[in-house]
Formats: C-alpha cells, sequence, structure tokens
C-alpha cells in the first residue's frame, strides 16, 4: 500500500484542497452517484451493520467536509486516472468517526470511493486550527 502525501499547511495548499471539495460538491450536485470500490462497498456494508450509516450519510459527510478534515493527499491514482485525497469526519446519529478516501476522475466525471470506515489509527489534520 502506498502511503498518501500529507500537504503542508500553506494557503496554496489549502486552496488546492478546496478546489477538490468545490468540485466534489459540483459533480454531487449535477446528479453524479459515488461509486464505490469492491473494498469501500464491503465497509459501508460494516457500517450500515455496527453504526446505521447508509449511502445517503457518506453522501452527505462528503458534501460537507472541509479543508479542516483534510487528511492526505492529493495523490494520482495507481492508474494515474483519479486525483486522490483522504479526509476524516464525523458521520451518523452516533458522530462515529469515518476515514473517506475518494478520487475525482480526471477525464470524466465520476467519484470514486476507495475507502470508508472507522480509522485504523490516529488521524492528524494538518489544516485543522
Amino acid at each position: 500500500m502506498q502511503i498518501m502525501l500529507e500537504l503542508p499547511n500553506t494557503a496554496e495548499n489549502i486552496t488546492l484542497i478546496q478546489d477538490f471539495l468545490d468540485e466534489t460538491r459540483k459533480r454531487i450536485h449535477k446528479g453524479v452517484a459515488l461509486t464505490f470500490t469492491k473494498k469501500a462497498n464491503s465497509e459501508l456494508l460494516d457500517l450500515v451493520l455496527d453504526f446505521e450509516i447508509e449511502i445517503d450519510h457518506i453522501e452527505e459527510a462528503i458534501k460537507n467536509l472541509t479543508t479542516e478534515n483534510y487528511y492526505r493527499g492529493i495523490d494520482p491514482s495507481g492508474l494515474g486516472d483519479f486525483d486522490v485525497c483522504a479526509f476524516s469526519t464525523k458521520i451518523g446519529k452516533s458522530n462515529t468517526v469515518i476515514y473517506f478516501k475518494f478520487g475525482l476522475e480526471i477525464n470524466g466525471l465520476q467519484i470514486l470511493l476507495f475507502s470508508n470506515h472507522i480509522p485504523n489509527y490516529s488521524m492528524t489534520l494538518p489544516f485543522k486550527n
């Protein structure tokens, strides 16, 4: 597994991540549905069973991400067809902390969710005040 790059907390990098989030919201607003990898779909099933977190909760959480939720990225995907970022946020009625890793297709509109699970380790959020 490749370690994702952590961008330093600079005005330029905050703008870069804000642009990523703005593009994500724009795509969702246009009706682009989240696509889950097999791994992310399996993780979602665990979230449904353990915390009653559904796809709608995931989409809402992603739409509400801010730069303060940033964890790692923007990295190219393995095939170089997506820009990928990781975030952490609280989700659902139980305010469960979730790790998200998703990508925006470079030459298309797809939003591909690679991971959505309880963090396996402590997550530092470099842009959080």
